[in-house]
């Protein structure tokens, strides 16, 4: 059913209104004006246009609505639908919920069909989730569309471009409903304001009702209901959202001039009857900003006439509603006189009014401020921008100083909806212009504001003060707080207004103001820009003229040292006795909190100045003699606040903030003295104490200080982040990192081990393994655990294992070329070995375990800044590194460390790992909701967390020792996966895979392509799901789970109405990425990042359709889905673009650009596309489908019917092979200037890719490469620096070569596999092909046309991809039946005639490749078997003479020796296979020499010695083949056989007979033994099969003498004589057996029986050949003699 408007178009619009204002962002004045001028044309638009037009209208419930849905058949859309009972139900449901019309209600229900599967909630649910998403989404759109329009004006406005324009005209006429200039208004047509006004007002009366539904629910006990909760939890955000952003489009409304005085009015009228200060409330705050500054500012569109009537109504006074809120009233009067005033300032429109006295009315305006100030206004003002800009991530010290202003305003409720981003930057827009306005317009209550509160604080300090002018510097600190651009206006001009304000504030500050001024200037110092300009007002350079200024860099030294020596003055932190020291005194320090809050504001201010400004972080770090630093670390070692003691570590990490080296080892030597009692007061209790007994051990200070930090989360937070800026290294160490973060000798005087493992253990051991469990304050403790995961992360990230390896396998001295003192100091100093020890503490691995265990819904909707997200990402970062590093660890680390171990910690403040597991799998697996918690994160954080999430997945499903623990069980029976169980058991695999149905739902961003947070996700995914389906090939996986399978324990099953059953699985959404997204770009170039998610689809398709576990299922499912046929209509195997991401294949350096993946990704798919077919075609075969079979075999002759009628040409099966081009076009050897590397070991850089091709890991080799100059700058060896230029470009264009090798390598693997694939899917079309006669002539032709080519280039050159083609070109001989090609008619003899030219063809490539001895055994023995055919085809099926049987004789003869010295090399080397085909085809040319009178091939034999060796070989004949008999090697029987054979073949040629009796035959048989034993003496003669075997052999052995003596006529008489009678009693013995006669006759098996009468006839013709009875008359007794031969 189409949806005018639907959801899945608004969030179409909503990204591509998305990109626009991104590219806005980044590139303004060309990509983002050329989207700008593009959108207008968008067709979703005008799809939309009317939604727009309707705001949220919706149609209310009517009866006749209703009774239509109860009748049970209702017309929608021209669409007849009927109804169930249980729909209608829900329908009335839903529509009594959404007061919406029935109808309507109906539509939205049916729409909801989808989103059951992919939410898995109900569909009532479903059609309420929809309904409120529509709305959201079609308000941020309309706010979208407001934003680009208002950058429209603004780049028309600054001359940037003159072809934009329109889309503020659709803004005008659709959304903000003004008629076009010239056009009436429509009658019926209301205007936008009030009716956006109303819009808001019915969601506020929404909002009452919900809140009453869920009272009454709460009486009737319905709350504790779950889906009750999250339906009234969902409506409930979202009507406050839709509310929130409703005010702010009517914030961009107004200054679009289309609100009235009226409306203006109207407003006013509401606003001050609001009882209650709440989220809705503050909604309204920059609408009125809005108004105001339209209708009562200069800078609006209204008169001064026009102000002037409005001044008296916003400044009424009414006191009707005694509940209404006087701040707010306040609030609302001051903003209106601070820019009203404006109208009466010099030159101003007000200024020359007639009749008017200007001063009286200044006075009274002066008066209502002040008046509206003392009912709160500053007070709310301040409360609304806090509570708006609110985050976790708040500093406790402005929060504190901001709870110390608030007087009047409330807080607003724990659970309020965070504020969205738009209404922030518009509330902190219009508070900007209400700041600028009162500074500018109002100087002299600003003033006196100043004048009242010193002279308050004269009169009596313990009155409570007025705050206003504190109030109004924060409410610039937060209105101005992330925005340098309007911070600007401070700095630009020293000479306005806002610089002035600055000196003047600045002077003769009281301590609140001092605090309120700091904050303040923080916020205008967000850039490097800003921050410098603040650091050069604090440095009161240029202003010597005038009197100073208060606040200074000099006053802020001065007041911190004040405050450090006043605090030293007191008793230390550390008490003598080691006990917990006491609280922090309001005797120790300065007692008022103002004070103190300037202090933590001085820190902050420090703070954020050296962060932003690399001038101020120098000045500081400068100062004389480190005076600062000492002050900070007295600050530190003394008896303060928590808070002022993280403000001060917090400072410290700032002036770090850019460090380096150098920079970095003071901090830490610092630091360490620090807590070594360096700075504690030499008066304190615990000098007093120490003097008196033994001096405290070395850690007495550094326990005693983290005992005191311990139970406060600021401090302790605050200090390990100075640890992780400490332990970061400086830029400009990559891609080493060969140096320690700290000094090698850090700690060598105080502790065992010099390094910073207290600081380690501190922190992972104490913080985050014990001490985060006990903290209440949920964003405390997210806190805490986020910094304890940052220093771990840091330290591990920051090791380099690559400089252990190269030390061991490279030629590089890596002692010599790193930084550090050694590579030994370098790994047992390392902090990366303490992290790493921990990993295996059970503590600490519960402590991650907890981290990431977190609820989903706080998940979606906390911001991606927040602590909860970071620390879960850091959590999993973490987990994933030290995964990767495990092995590293284990195998190099450890075993240096152990010996170096130290004992036991005694204190719990530096505890000691205690490792519990011998792998960090093993603590990962102690918790089995560690993957449901990682798989849901995926469908609900952001895409950081998810690609992070995916990522740890990935490993954990992958990982052989989890695998296994997974699938543990009793031995004596098979167990399910315990993930799939745990997954099934609360329905988390559901969650899981819908999540990633929704990714693979959403559309891809063709602007942001591969660099899209959605593409990213998706390719995650898949890579998680195929290492996890890769590891277990034969067992389910939770892979399996996820894609839609019901999982045994080693089975799949397809659920009868699941998804996958219903089509709906993630499996089933994997399918469109192959068959719909194309693979072109809009310029028709081939696009990288299409073909690799195409690639890592079908790699997944691969491992199901292949697994015996999943083949069957996925075949079905593939073949219904008409996969095969799709992929052909596609191109993805016969692919004749060239371009490439706009790169031609042909370019000389095509392999280095980024396109060359994309090629080498579709090569690999190309594979897997053919071995597809190949399967499916097997398939369909076997299974007896003749109509798909004939449908397959058309598609691959380039046809494929659709509808059984439309013919669409494709290309065939002929065309898969060399579509693309040869791989040659690529080759290329090592640059001439590179040739000065040629001696640098690389191999250590070698790395498997995902089909286990080595390539060049690039980094590694860069690694190596900066170790080798840096190796040779250390032996003290001069560069040049032209050298050095010349050397670095060296590098680079070795490091493109080595790249384009890489892909080299990878083309070279693939397209091997894809020619492997080709003729696989053509030897089963040989082999299954129902083709007839001429038919099957013509396509063997066919496929040696296109095979012949290839080979003959390849045969001698590229033996891998020989061998395939081989093998095909084999198969088709074999297939191909010579006695067939008989034919009589022209045309058919002509098909004949060609192929035998084809054949001979092939005949020569591969005598020519064996006589070069090309490849390997294999490939030889393949082309033994092809020439073997060739001979034997011709040979039996010779008609019409024996031309062809000259043409190959005289071939093979032309080849020579050379050829049959191969071939008799083969025959005696190598495995047995090439042995027989060797062996075989010699005797197949002697059978040629013999059919051809041509003694060529036996001479040769004779002379190359092999008819020798061949002979010499028959000495051992008897035992090998016992040896073949008792292993059953079938391979190496038949190669005896084939011995045998030729040994035979020679024979029956009489020259080949002279030159075997001459190798002294008969003398080898006698020596191998074979005639000498009774065969059943030889064999156990109750094991007829093996008796049957024996008789075999000494038939072929008998026969090759009887040949022999044959062949040489009388010439050899005598040995045969010889023979017969040396062994006469086997010969008698044989002849009686054969003839009945003696024991066992009549009762021997068949084949035996065979084999005996074999040899009795083979025995007879020895006799008969040498005439042996006839020369021996010597007559038999006919008493039996011995039994010797029974």
């Amino acid at each position: 059913m189409a949806d005018d408007g639907s959801l899945e178009d608004l969030q179409a619009l909503l990204r591509e209104l998305s990109t626009v204002a991104d590219a806005l962002r980044d590139d303004r004045e060309t990509q983002g004006r050329e989207l700008l001028f593009e959108l207008p044309q968008l067709p979703l638009l005008d799809a939309l246009r009317n939604k727009f037009g309707r705001l949220l209208e919706k149609p209310g419930r009517r009866k006749e609505s209703r009774d239509a849905i109860l009748s049970g058949k209702v017309t929608i859309s021209n669409e007849e639908y009927s109804f169930n009972k249980d729909f209608q139900e829900i329908v009335l449901q839903v529509a009594d919920e959404l007061d919406l019309d029935e109808i309507e209600t109906a539509k939205l229900t049916i729409l909801a069909e989808d989103d059951e599967t992919t939410l898995g909630r109900p569909r009532r649910e479903c059609a309420i989730i929809r309904f409120h998403t529509t709305r959201i989404h079609l308000l941020k759109c309309i706010l979208l569309l407001l934003e680009l329009s208002k950058e429209e004006d603004e780049l028309l406005a600054e001359g940037i471009a003159d072809d934009i324009g329109y889309l503020g005209q659709y803004v005008s006429e659709n959304i903000l409903r003004v008629s076009p200039p010239g056009a009436a208004r429509t009658p019926t047509q209301s205007r936008f304001v009030p009716v956006c006004v109303a819009t808001m007002h019915d969601i506020r009366m929404w909002l009452q009702k919900l809140f009453e539904l869920v009272a009454s629910a709460a009486v009737l006990g319905r709350t504790g209901e779950a889906q009750f909760q999250e339906t009234m939890e969902f409506t409930y955000l979202s009507l406050v959202q839709q509310h929130e952003f409703l005010s702010v489009i009517l914030s961009y409304a107004i200054e679009k001039h289309v609100a009235t005085e009226q409306d203006f009015v109207e407003f006013l009228r509401d606003l001050k009857q609001v009882i209650r200060y709440d989220p809705l409330l503050i909604h309204l705050i920059p609408v009125l900003g809005t108004y105001i500054t339209i209708f009562g500012s200069t800078e609006g569109s209204g008169s001064v006439e026009q102000a002037r009537q409005l001044n008296t109504i916003v400044c009424q006074q009414s006191d009707d509603n005694p509940r209404t809120l006087p701040f707010l009233n306040g609030a609302i009067r001051a903003w209106w006189i601070a820019e009203y005033s404006g109208w009466y300032m010099e030159d101003a429109a007000g200024s020359g009014l007639p009749n008017i006295d200007i001063d009286e009315e200044d006075k009274q305006r002066s008066k209502q401020f002040t008046e509206a100030l003392k009912d709160g206004a500053f007070d709310f003002m301040l409360a609304v921008v806090a509570d708006v800009r609110a985050s976790e991530w708040e500093d406790p010290a402005r929060r504190a100083l901001r709870q110390l202003l608030r007087k009047r305003t409330p807080t607003l409720p724990v659970e309020t909806v965070p504020f969205s981003t738009y209404l922030q930057a518009r509330l902190a827009a219009k508070l900007e212009t209400f700041v600028d306005a009162f500074i500018s317009n109002m100087p002299d209550v600003l003033r006196r504001l100043k004048i009242e509160e010193d002279e308050q604080r004269q009169a009596n300090q313990a009155q409570e003060q007025d705050y206003d002018l504190e109030r109004f510097l924060l409410i610039i600190a937060y209105s101005f707080e992330g925005r340098p651009e309007a911070a600007d206006g401070f700095w630009a001009d020293p000479e306005n207004n806002l610089a002035g304000f600055l000196q003047w504030a600045s002077r003769r500050a009281t301590t609140p103001v001092q605090a309120a001024f700091c904050e303040m200037l923080q916020s205008l110092s967000e850039d490097s820009e800003s921050a410098t300009s603040a650091h050069e007002f604090l440095l009161d350079e240029g202003h010597q003229i005038r009197k100073p200024l208060t606040i200074t860099w000099a006053h802020i030294f001065n007041e911190l040292e004040y405050f450090a020596h006043k605090i030293r003055e007191k008793p230390a932190a550390i008490q003598a006795s080691g006990q917990r020291p006491a609280k922090f005194s309001t005797e120790q320090a300065e007692t008022e909190p103002e004070f103190a809050a300037m202090i933590e504001s001085y820190l902050r201010l420090m703070a954020k100045l050296a962060t932003q400004s690399e001038a101020a972080r120098m000045y500081l770090l400068d100062q004389p003699r480190s005076k600062l630093l000492d002050v900070l670390f007295q600050v530190i070692s003394s008896l303060v606040t928590p808070r002022i003691r993280a403000c001060t570590f917090r400072a410290l990490t700032s002036i770090i903030s850019r460090k380096t080296l150098e920079q970095s080892y003071g901090l830490w030597r610092y630091l360490e003295i620090c807590l070594t009692g360096h700075f504690f007061s030499p008066t304190s209790n615990r000098s007093l104490a120490s003097s008196a007994t033994a001096p405290p051990p070395p850690s007495f200070y550094m326990e005693g200080l983290f005992q005191e930090m311990s139970p406060h989360v600021e401090d302790a937070s605050a200090f390990i982040q100075f640890l992780v800026a400490l332990t970061s290294l400086p830029e400009g160490l990559g891609p080493l990192n060969d140096v320690l973060p700290y000094p090698e000798d850090l700690g060598a005087s105080s502790r065992i081990r010099p390094g910073i493992e207290p600081y380690i253990d501190f922190t992972l051991g104490h913080m985050f393994s014990l001490r985060v469990q006990e903290i209440p304050e949920v964003t405390q403790q997210r806190l805490l655990r986020l910094c304890c995961l940052d220093l771990a992360y840091t330290c591990i990230s920051i090791f380099n294992e690559d400089l252990i390896v190269f030390s061991n396998e490279a030629n590089v001295n890596v002692d010599s070329a790193i930084q550090s003192g050694s590579l030994e100091n370098y790994v047992t100093l390392h902090p990366f070995a303490r992290v790493m020890e921990w990993m295996y503490d059970d503590k600490f691995i519960k402590g991650i375990l907890n981290t990431i265990h977190q609820n989903p819904e706080d998940l979606g909707k906390a911001a991606p800044d927040s602590p909860l997200i970071l620390s879960v990402l850091r959590a999993v970062d973490l987990v994933s590194m030290a995964l990767d590093l495990q092995a590293t660890y284990i195998d190099l680390v450890r075993p240096i460390m152990k010996p170096q171990a130290r004992t036991q910690s005694r204190s719990q403040y530096i505890p000691t790992s205690n490792g519990t597991f011998a792998s960090i799998e093993d603590g990962l697996m102690t918790s089995m909701t560690l993957m449901a918690d990682l798989g849901n994160y995926c469908g609900i954080g952001p895409p950081e967390l998810t690609l992070a999430s995916l990522k740890l997945l990935e490993k954990i499903s992958s990982s052989r020792r989890v695998i296994s623990a997974w699938q543990s069980g009793s031995p004596s029976r098979t167990h399910r996966n315990k993930a799939i169980i745990a997954l099934e058991e609360h329905g988390d695999g559901a969650v899981i895979a819908r999540a990633f149905i929704s990714e693979f739902k959403t559309p891809l961003d063709s602007r942001r392509q591969a660099e899209s947070p959605d593409y990213l996700t998706k390719v995650y995914i898949l890579d998680f799901l195929y290492s996890c389906l890769q590891a277990s090939l034969d067992r389910p996986t939770i892979a399996h789970l996820l894609l839609g399978f019901r999982c045994g324990a080693n089975s799949l099953e397809i659920e009868p109405d699941s998804p996958f059953d219903q089509r709906s699985s993630l499996f089933h959404m994997l399918l469109p990425v192959i068959l719909e997204i194309p693979s072109t770009n809009e310029e028709g170039s081939m696009a990288q990042w299409l073909i690799n998610l195409k690639y890592k689809v079908m790699r997944i398709f691969r491992i199901l359709w292949s697994a015996p576990l999943s083949a069957k299922i996925i075949l079905n499912e593939l073949r219904e889905n008409d996969f095969l046929f799709h992929i052909l209509l596609q191109g993805l195997i016969a692919q004749q673009n060239f371009v490439w991401d706009g790169s031609e294949v042909s370019d000389p350096d095509f392999l280095s650009t980024a396109a060359a993946q994309g090629y080498v990704d579709h090569l690999s798919l190309r594979a897997m596309a053919l071995e597809y077919v190949t399967r499916e075609l097997c398939s369909v075969s076997l299974g007896d489908r003749p109509a798909l079979k004939r449908q397959i075999f058309d598609a691959l002759s380039g046809q494929i019917k659709v509808d059984g009628s439309e013919v669409i040409p494709v290309s065939s099966v002929f065309d898969f092979h060399d579509s693309l081009p040869q791989e040659s076009l690529f080759a290329t050897g090592l640059p001439d200037q590179l040739k000065v590397y040629s001696e640098l070991d690389l191999r250590p850089c070698l790395e498997e890719d995902d089909d286990s091709n080595l390539v060049y890991n690039i980094d590694k080799v860069q690694e190596i490469l900066v170790l080798k100059r840096n190796e040779g700058r250390k032996s003290g060896q001069l560069v040049v620096q032209q050298d050095v230029a010349a050397a670095e470009e060296q590098e680079r264009t070795l490091l493109l070569y080595l790249q384009s090798l890489n892909r080299f390598t990878q083309v070279k693997s693939y397209k091997l596999k894809g020619l492997k694939a080709w003729t696989r899917l053509m030897m089963v079309m040989t082999d299954c092909n129902d083709f007839q006669g001429t038919n099957k002539v013509s396509f063997i032709l066919q496929t040696l046309q296109a095979t012949l080519p290839s080979l003959e280039m390849y045969a001698s050159e590229n033996p891998s991809a020989a061998y395939e083609l081989g093998k095909l070109a084999k198969t088709l001989s074999f297939e191909l039946d010579f006695a067939t090609m008989t034919s009589t008619d022209k045309q058919g003899r002509a098909a004949e005639n060609l192929i035998s030219d084809k054949l001979f063809q092939l005949l020569q490539i591969c005598l020519s490749a064996i006589t070069k001895w090309v490849g390997n055994q294999e490939l030889r023995s393949v082309y033994y078997s092809i020439c073997y055919r060739h001979l034997t085809g011709l040979a039996d099926h010779e008609q019409g003479g024996s031309s062809s049987l000259r043409k190959t004789a005289k071939t093979i003869q032309a080849f020579g020796e050379k050829l049959l010295n191969v071939i008799c090399d083969d025959a005696f080397g190598g495995d047995a296979g090439c042995q027989t085909t060797a062996l075989i085809l010699l005797g197949t040319l002697v059978q040629l020499g013999k059919q051809e009178n041509n003694n060529f091939v036996v001479e040769a034999l004779n002379r190359l010695n092999f008819i020798g060796l061949l002979v010499d070989s028959l000495r051992s004949v008897l035992a090998e083949w016992e040896a073949v008999n008792n292993q059953g090697d079938q391979n190496q029987e038949n190669y005896l056989r084939a011995k045998l054979t030729l040994l035979l073949q020679l024979c029956q040629t009489r020259e080949g007979a002279k030159n075997v009796l001459h190798a002294n035959l008969f003398s080898a048989i006698e020596q191998s033994g074979l005639f000498s034993v009774d065969p059943e003496l030889q064999v156990n003669s109750s094991d007829s099969k093996a008796l049957e075997r024996h008789y075999t052999l000494l038939v072929k052995v008998a026969r090759i003498i009887g040949a022999a003596i044959v062949s040489r006529g009388s010439h050899n008489v005598l040995q045969g004589r010889k023979f017969l009678t040396e062994h006469r009693m086997l010969v008698m013995h044989v002849l009686k057996r054969s003839a009945g006669i003696g024991a066992g006759g009549g009762t021997t098996d068949g084949l035996l029986s065979e084999r005996v009468d074999e040899l009795a006839e083979a025995f007879m013709v020895v006799i008969t050949a040498t005439g042996f009875l006839d020369n021996d008359m010597v007559v038999e007794s006919k008493r039996p003699g011995p039994a010797l031969f029974h």
